[in-house]
């Protein structure tokens, strides 16, 4: 047999094994309408800090598509993270509007870094809760895309970058005036309605959403309520020369309730924040392209609580029951100057340079006279290279320097330097990529674990030292029948010295080494000429900071039935965790989605949260219980024009 004829007949058997798996998907799914669903993006920007194909990344990245997330029934952040292979997105603060924790392969919310339109709004500066508060209340309006970097990434994106970067872009507006309404109503007292409008004229391109959100959740006193917005404008100066604006922000009031005996509710947040950045882009010929971004970040949070409290011995109070009052206030006002320069000087070889300024304004006062009032400033410079070898063969390398100064009490003052390492393979014969990475990522203590808070009982402690990493990944991924089916499989390891914990009297660092290691996968399918997308996620860690699940897994299921009948599944699972508390049993939870068109301009919705009316708790220690909510039926109507 000659070498053209077993290629023959390996060609013939790998169709024919395609032509099988389709036949038994097909056996087991509706007939679907000839129009196709849109690909999910296969370039990311946030690997590189330049767009580059997936297939040129030697990091583990995934981007989410928002327009395909909302066609899915998948509205607010972070119910999107829960699909994201390596990350476990869960709230512990309570139902809808509470705080939420991201966790990135096994490490804290505070070892995430998190980008919006190009400004780093996560910030050690200030106390652990306001990363929390805008991951819990953020929806997906007016976002092109999500993009979540994994591993250390401190050579890229600097502090906080230890378990990866979470990248928020805003949409862009492109070709004719359109827009629309969307209205939902539904349990739990739920109001919904986003008006959104996009499209260009001449030079000037534009989108802008506008969202109201209301929900009493199904406790006493857990009300939520938020009125968001965003804006993005866009400019073409000249064929080489671009403006560009984008705005967002939120306002929200959330209530706790009672959940405990002791300083746990009923109690009240009105959180706000407003984003703003400037930026222009310069391509100054087919070599040199620049981008410099300028950006304001002002967050406040208001906290006031009116909790039972028990009565103390030789103590009591004169209310009945007995309670006591506590409040209080945050607000972080940040300021940043980006300057990103990529230079490809042939087809081989291009280097992504860039400088960095920014300036912190952090408040915290409580009603029992705690005060935290302090100023940060860094700024830093970082290069990184990525040279094609080969067609197949990419690697990448880049350091970074950066110089940290405090103003206030405990502060940290001292340079930090920060590198990384990835390479991809692919191997065109048998779509195989093989892709690895390894870097260095920090951490600087944050305001509460430098400065305590003596209302707790929580001393200060000026010796923290930061806590630094070293971590690495190996994976894999196959495509199969011409991308029709994709399956990725990494390991990852990070080994973290000077981890910081509370001892419940002080912050203080680990002696030693402390490791996060897991395994995490992901597969695809596209069935039917694309009318039926499934996706899988699944993460196990072997070990981690924190008692987060060990096993979590997603699974998205979306189909278009006819030409106006639309459907999807979601369904989420969270093995066994305590986050610090009292240990809480697994659970897992469906979610239905469906529309159906009218005509060209009218459709209408139906969403049903936790169709199995599951049990379930995001909390429980130290007296405070915090359940998830039934089940929730909610319906809507969208207009465009």
């Amino acid at each position: 047999m000659n070498n053209k004829t077993f290629a023959l007949l390996e060609g013939a058997s790998k169709s024919g094994l395609c032509h099988i798996i389709g036949a038994l998907a097909i056996s087991a799914t509706p007939v679907f309408s000839e129009e196709k669903q849109k690909s999910l993006p296969d370039t990311t920007i946030i690997a590189n800090r330049t767009p580059l194909p997936l297939s040129q990344v030697g990091s583990s990245v995934s981007i989410l598509d928002v327009e395909e997330l909302e066609k899915q029934g998948i509205v607010k952040l972070d119910d999107a993270l829960k699909f994201v292979p390596g990350v476990t997105s869960d709230s512990v603060g309570g139902q809808r509007g509470s705080t939420s924790d991201l966790y990135i392969r096994g490490l804290r919310t505070t070892h995430t870094h998190i980008v919006v339109d190009g400004m780093r709004i996560s910030d050690t500066n200030s106390g652990l809760v306001l990363s929390k508060q805008f991951l819990g209340s953020s929806n997906l309006s007016g976002l092109s895309r999500v993009e979540i970097l994994r591993g250390p990434q401190g050579a890229l994106y600097g502090g906080d970058s230890i378990g990866g970067v979470l990248g928020l872009y805003s949409k862009k507006g492109e070709g004719a005036h359109s827009g629309g309404l969307h209205i939902e109503a539904g349990s739990f007292n739920s109001l919904n309605s986003t008006l959104h409008a996009q499209g260009s004229e001449g030079d000037l391109s534009y989108s802008f959403v506008l969202g109201d959100e209301q929900t009493n959740n199904d406790l006493p006193h857990n009300t939520f309520e938020m009125y968001s917005y965003a804006l993005r404008l866009d400019y073409r100066i000249s064929n080489h020369f671009n403006l560009g604006l984008t705005l967002r922000g939120a306002d929200s009031t959330y209530q706790g309730p009672q959940v405990s005996s002791f300083f746990s509710g009923p109690d009240e947040t009105d959180f706000n924040y407003t984003l703003g950045t400037i930026f222009a882009q310069y391509q100054a010929n087919d070599i040199w392209s620049s981008k410099l971004t300028l950006g304001i970040y002002d967050q406040e949070s208001e906290f006031i609580s009116r909790a039972p409290t028990p009565g103390f011995p030789g103590f009591s109070l004169p209310t009945s029951p007995p309670t006591i009052s506590y409040a209080n206030n945050e607000s972080l006002k940040k300021y940043g100057i980006y300057w990103d320069n990529t230079v490809r000087w042939n087809a081989q070889h291009t280097t992504i340079t860039g400088l960095v300024y920014e300036k912190s304004d952090y408040l915290f006062t409580d009603s029992f006279a705690s005060k935290d009032d302090r100023e940060r400033k860094q700024h830093g410079f970082y290069a990184n290279h990525i040279w094609n070898i080969i067609d197949q063969w990419n690697v990448s390398g880049g350091i970074r320097l950066e110089d940290y100064s405090d103003n206030g009490s405990n502060g940290f003052n001292d340079d930090v330097f920060t590198w990384r390492f990835a390479s991809a393979y692919t191997l065109k014969e048998t779509g195989t990529t093989i892709r690895g990475s390894l870097g260095h990522g920090f951490r600087i203590p944050s305001s509460n674990e430098l400065n305590g808070n003596p209302a707790f009982s929580i001393a200060p402690n000026s010796d923290l030292d930061p806590v630094e990493s070293l971590g690495w990944d190996l994976g894999t991924e196959q495509v199969f029948c011409d991308g029709q089916y994709k399956l990725a499989v990494t390991y990852f390891s990070n080994r973290l010295e000077n981890a910081i914990i509370s001892t419940g009297s002080q912050y203080t660092n680990i002696p030693g080494t402390s490791e996060t290691s897991g395994v995490e996968v992901s597969a695809e399918a596209n069935l039917l000429d694309d009318r039926l997308n499934i996706a899988l996620t699944y993460t196990w860690l072997d070990r981690s900071l924190v008692d987060i699940p060990d096993n979590t897994a997603g699974l998205r299921i979306y189909g278009e039935i006819t030409k106006r009948l639309h459907a999807g599944l979601t369904a989420s699972y969270l093995d066994q965790r305590s986050y610090g508390g009292n240990s809480l049993p697994s659970y897992y939870i469906v979610n239905l989605y469906g529309d159906y068109k009218i005509n060209d301009n009218v459709s209408l919705d139906l969403r049903v949260e936790n169709l199995l009316d599951k049990n379930y708790e995001y909390y429980n220690g130290f007296g405070s219980a915090y359940p998830g909510r039934g089940i929730g039926i909610f319906g809507g109507v969208t207009i465009e024009w």
